[in-house]
Formats: C-alpha cells, sequence, structure tokens
C-alpha cells in the first residue's frame, strides 16, 4: 500500500463570508515534505483589474486538494472548506470530494482544558518552533485593497500559519479520536508505523475484553480484538 498523501492547509480571507470575501492566498504543504506552497491571487495575470477575483486561485488549489487521502486543518470544517465549496460553486468549479479531515479545533476543545483554543495560543503551550505572526487591522484593510505589500505579509502569515499546523498535528495526533486509517491492519492507523506495544485490557459492554496497544512512534491509543493485538510486543 502506498504511503497517503496528507494534505496540512490553511486560507486566507478578506471577509469571514463567502459572498462578501475573496480568497488572497491558500497555504498548503503534505505531511513530511519541507516545502510549503503559498499561491495567491497575486500569481495570476490580471489581478490587479479585479482585486476581487479568485477564481484562477480556486481552480488550481482544488487540483491539489483532489490529491489528498487526508486533511489536516484547524476549524477547517468550520470555515475554510465551507468558504471553498461556496467559492467553487462561485466560479462553477463543482464542489470538492468528501475527503477524510481532521480538524484540530475540535481535538483541542475535547481534549484540552485551555483558557483560549486559538492555534496561536495552542502553539504557544505547546512550546512549538512556529510562532503565528499577529495581521493587525491596517494590513487587512490594505491587502483588501489590493496593495501588494500588505498582501505579501498575509502570504508569510499563511506560510507560518501551515508550519505551526503542522507541528501542532504531530503533537496532538495521538488525542484524535477515530482518526482515520492511513494503513490497514496491523500497523498504527494514526501513522503507519508498525512499533506498537501492548498496554493491558480494556472492558466493553457487547465485543468482550479488548486489548489496549499504544504506537510507540507517534503515541496514538487502539483498542484491539485478541487477533490484532498479537502484533503488537
Amino acid at each position: 500500500m502506498s504511503k497517503p498523501r496528507i494534505l496540512v492547509f490553511d486560507i486566507e480571507t478578506t471577509n469571514l463570508k463567502a459572498d462578501f470575501g475573496t480568497v488572497l492566498c491558500v497555504g498548503y504543504k503534505w505531511l513530511g515534505e519541507k516545502t510549503v506552497h503559498v499561491p495567491s491571487i497575486m500569481d495570476y495575470r490580471g489581478w490587479k483589474k479585479d482585486v476581487t477575483y479568485d477564481g484562477h486561485l480556486i481552480r488550481d488549489f482544488k487540483e491539489v486538494y483532489e490529491q489528498a487521502d487526508l486533511l489536516v486543518t484547524y476549524f477547517g470544517k468550520g470555515f475554510d472548506v465551507k468558504y471553498l465549496n461556496a467559492k467553487m460553486l462561485e466560479h462553477s468549479l463543482g464542489t470538492l470530494p468528501n475527503t477524510p479531515h481532521v480538524d484540530l479545533f475540535y481535538t483541542v476543545k475535547a481534549n484540552l482544558a485551555l483558557s483560549r483554543k486559538s492555534l496561536a495560543n495552542v502553539g504557544y503551550f505547546l512550546g512549538l518552533s512556529t510562532e503565528k505572526t499577529p495581521v493587525e487591522g491596517r494590513v487587512w484593510k490594505k491587502a483588501q485593497a489590493g496593495f501588494p505589500d500588505a498582501i505579501e505579509y498575509v502570504i508569510r502569515h499563511c506560510d507560518a500559519d501551515v508550519k505551526i499546523l503542522e507541528e501542532a498535528y504531530l503533537r496532538l495526533r495521538p488525542l484524535v479520536r477515530q482518526h482515520p486509517r492511513v494503513c490497514g491492519l496491523p500497523p498504527c492507523r494514526s501513522c503507519g508505523s508498525n512499533n506498537l506495544q501492548r498496554r493491558g485490557r480494556a472492558m466493553t459492554v457487547m465485543a468482550g475484553p479488548r486489548y489496549r496497544v499504544q504506537c510507540q512512534d507517534c503515541g496514538a491509543w487502539e483498542n484491539r480484538n485478541a487477533k490484532w493485538a498479537e502484533y503488537a510486543s
């Protein structure tokens, strides 16, 4: 089985609602690869004639999105994917595929008692190496109006967001309940590692006793029946 392609991405827009806003840029990287890609509306000829037109950007990112086996976002289910689907329809590009999706916002909300659930606060709390950059209102206003220097700042901000998002995913992955299986049994469903250990039994109501198994590489836990628990040391 080939290694799954896990897409970590974030979008930056001029408004929180797609019928009033424009996608300025999309930041993305493939998990485990070094390069962060941040295409923007400035990459396309004629953008200055209409600084609100994001159709070419949406079309090209759609091709990237459709290659993903798994998505990783922060509040992407509540914002990014909805926004992109709205823009897809606006530009007559169809709709996005129903790709398995890990949204770390809900992982944090369900598992961590933090004062604020923003990605910036999560990164600070976890001591991640990448820091989110602030974007002041005056910069956003200039970006909305099509000032190239302001859009460039937003692009750098988006680049940092994608880097911190990948770091956060690798740290929080063990807490993702029902993480989509990235490979078949018996390896770890979260990262595909075979470095598993049995850690006692887990009682169930209907299925009888199962065994707790922990991945020694990513830290994720699974409950397995006796057959599949045998593959753990």
